[in-house]
């Protein structure tokens, strides 16, 4: 149970205020240092572990929550990250969201409607519209898989939570109580995005997951035309090198290829989100350009893909420039060789899939 005791390891003293010295002082010196100095970060989860994001930063008296995930391998509050534990919580000044996927926003309901704070909450207008449907696809399987009664949250409480939350564009500058912060493009999901957090001067990056290679849709992740005093940044997987994308998708499309040629189906179990349409692009691209295959069909059999295909759709303004281009035709997510197998159903009686 999550009894909101954060591990001593999980806070953290990263810096303090740099004033100038005074003549005949030395920066080491404590003397005349405000408490409030102090630039403190506290991981309320994935201190140590992978899921839970939430980090709770504080400096000269403000209160930021970055991100409030679940983690996945947890049930119900157990899953929470330690909220509970930070003191007089309902003062937080400001709560950022990354971006959609749970382990970054699966917590936020019971950060905004349960702990009792009225802090203002923004992300950007992508992660917003995804985060309703990947919230509310999370109800329906918790509800359907366990004990109702023990869920996080109800369908109502995904509505509220909805109305808590503010929405920026990327580069726009905002201010909150003194706190000014900046979102940039951070790859890895539509709507994904890094924050630049300045008070008093004292610039902090955020990050959760990003990508610094463009892929089909997503620009990468952006560098900040500053150099901010403190960074703090997710790091799964960051010791790993990665092929390049070109060769992975040259890969993948010869080994469908082969598979379909020789009369076999191809089953490739991917996240509905972010993932599926990234495949789905490569997919109708390449059928595109064989006519060979144009008599294969493909469908993608995720619901919440089908329902969040239509903001994929809406927000081509915050994807990559090859996708904007693309635009000027047709909308690249209209695939011309793809269709949702559950609307296949319904107008054929017995579809023949291959992949």
């Amino acid at each position: 149970m999550n009894n909101g005791n954060v591990p001593k390891q999980y806070t953290q003293l990263v810096t303090r205020s740099q004033k100038p010295a005074e003549q005949g002082s030395t920066m080491d010196s404590d003397e005349g240092f405000d408490e409030s100095d102090k630039l403190t970060v506290m991981p309320l989860g994935a201190g140590q572990e992978v899921g839970r994001s939430c980090i709770l930063l504080t400096f000269k008296g403000k209160k930021i929550i970055l991100d409030c995930g679940i983690h996945p391998g947890l049930r119900n509050k157990e899953s929470l990250p330690f909220i509970d534990a930070v003191p007089e919580i309902e003062t937080t000044d400001l709560v950022l969201i990354s971006h959609f996927h749970l382990d970054h926003s699966g917590g936020l309901p019971h950060l905004l409607l349960k702990t009792g704070t009225k802090s203002k909450c923004y992300t950007t207008h992508a992660t917003k519209a995804i985060y309703r449907y990947l919230l509310a696809d999370f109800v329906r399987v918790s509800n359907s898989s366990g004990v109702p009664d023990q869920s996080l949250y109800t369908d109502r409480d995904i509505l509220a939570s909805l109305e808590r939350i503010d929405t920026l564009d990327f580069h726009q500058e905002l201010e909150v109580n003194g706190i000014k912060f900046t979102a940039y493009h951070a790859g890895h999901v539509l709507g994904a995005a890094m924050f630049l957090i300045e008070i008093a001067g004292v610039k902090i990056l955020y990050t959760g997951d990003f990508s610094r290679q463009e892929d089909r849709h997503l620009m990468c992740a952006e560098v900040p035309p500053v150099r901010p005093d403190v960074l703090i940044t997710e790091s799964t997987y960051g010791i790993h090198i990665h092929d390049k994308r070109e060769e992975r998708e040259a890969r993948f499309t010869r080994l469908v290829h082969d598979i379909v040629g020789r009369g076999g189906r191809c089953l490739i179990p991917a996240f509905a989100l972010g993932r599926a349409q990234e495949l789905m692009l490569i997919l109708d691209e390449y059928w595109a350009a064989h006519p060979e295959l144009h008599d294969v069909p493909i469908y993608y059999a995720s619901q919440l893909a089908r329902k969040c295909m239509a903001v994929y759709q809406t927000y081509i303004h915050a994807m990559n420039e090859r996708i904007r281009n693309q635009l000027a035709n047709n909308n690249p997510f209209c695939f011309r060789h793809i269709s949702n197998l559950k609307v296949s159903l319904q107008t054929s009686a017995r579809p023949t899939f291959s992949c």
